[in-house]
């Protein structure tokens, strides 16, 4: 094999929640590397030995000001297996509940935005929201009937 590459990340969290059982806490920001604002899922790099599901809760709070009160697992995904090493851990929680202000990191300009999972589909279909790790766990959610969609 020719010289080849892995790329070494840490592993990270993301939060899909609903507010009152009826809408969703995510967030929008500037993303460097598209050049433009991304709407995704609150999300953030696991500390070091920090534990998936503590991270998820902790960058939840810290980026929407929710606390989730109970929590569930959506799996892990490689982000891109060919070249990186590290996985998206993926979780949901319906038993959201406003705690405070957001408190960002001083690297971070969060805008926080609450939408029905129908709206979460529009901004998919209209390309406000392009992560793909971000798209994919809300499907897999809709899969597993935690969330409804209703067009």
């Amino acid at each position: 094999m020719e010289e080849y590459h892995v790329m070494e990340y840490p592993n990270w969290t993301m939060m899909l929640a609903l507010e009152a059982g009826e809408r969703m806490v995510l967030v929008e920001q500037y993303r460097h590397g598209i050049g433009r604002m991304s709407l995704e899922f609150p999300s953030g790099m696991l500390e070091k030995n920090e534990k998936p599901e503590i991270g998820a809760r902790r960058e939840f709070l810290e980026e929407t000001g929710y606390e989730a009160r109970t929590i569930e697992t959506l799996g892990h995904v490689s982000e891109d297996p060919s070249r990186h090493n590290n996985y998206a851990h993926a979780f949901f929680s319906s038993d959201v509940t406003l705690e405070g202000v957001p408190t960002p990191d001083e690297t971070e300009e969060l805008k926080l935005v609450l939408l029905y999972p129908r709206e979460v589909v529009e901004a998919i279909l209209s390309e406000r929201m392009v992560h793909g790790l971000h798209i994919g766990a809300f499907y897999k959610a809709v899969a597993q009937g935690l969330i409804s969609v209703k067009l």
